[in-house]
């Protein structure tokens, strides 16, 4: 599904529907979600994909549209198909055995927006995605991209700025669990840490 919604009450400014420059913006690791297929519940490694749009809201800012993708290069995959639109030719093998998605950020293109009401509110739908025309921009990025990857060392610093939804999102997979007790098993009292500076555990209190 093909959505963007607001992540806090109140009133949310929908982009125009039509043909949009656009960069993305924002690649996300959500760690494994449930997913349901046929009937089946599974666990599934999942990313979420964020577009800066050239439309700006009311207030001057551009607008953002995301979509959530299973990680897969899969020849049946929803991600692979997309990505090969986006990029408007085929992986080849080579890319198929290593693709960096962190070449996704800064990436421009072309999204065709529609709007659609599901249970009385309205939410934007990316119906289709294309390189840039020949002699098109997409305006720069208002601010730095961002990419979280939840096994990264600065993971915990950028989960801290993201929405209070994709933060319980992410913190509820089983990847960020482990992520947390093996940091915390880390600093059990003993541990190398604890022994070689009494002080550790005053660290977060230091203002210098």
């Amino acid at each position: 599904m093909l959505t963007v919604s607001a992540e806090q009450s109140g009133t949310f400014e929908l982009p125009p529907a039509g043909a949009v420059a656009a960069r993305c913006c924002r690649l996300l690791d959500l760690g494994s979600q449930e997913s349901t297929f046929e009937g089946k519940t599974s666990l599934k490694r999942k990313i979420l994909l964020t577009w800066e749009l050239a439309e700006l809201r009311a207030d001057g800012t551009p607008f953002q549209i995301s979509r959530r993708f299973g990680l897969s290069l899969h020849e049946n995959s929803t991600m692979r198909a997309f990505l090969q639109a986006w990029r408007g030719r085929a992986f080849t093998p080579e890319e198929l055995s290593a693709f960096d998605l962190r070449k996704l950020l800064n990436a421009p293109a072309m999204l065709n927006i529609t709007t659609v009401n599901r249970a009385g509110k309205d939410y934007a739908n990316i119906l289709s995605i294309s390189p840039l025309p020949r002699g098109m921009t997409a305006p720069d990025l208002a601010a730095p991209a961002v990419c979280f990857d939840i096994d990264a060392d600065n993971a915990p610093d950028i989960l801290e700025t993201l929405s209070d939804n994709l933060a319980a999102t992410i913190t509820a997979s089983p990847e960020w669990k482990a992520r947390i007790k093996a940091a915390s098993r880390d600093r059990e009292p003993g541990s190398d840490d604890e022994r070689g500076n009494p002080f550790a555990d005053m660290a977060d209190d230091i203002a210098f």
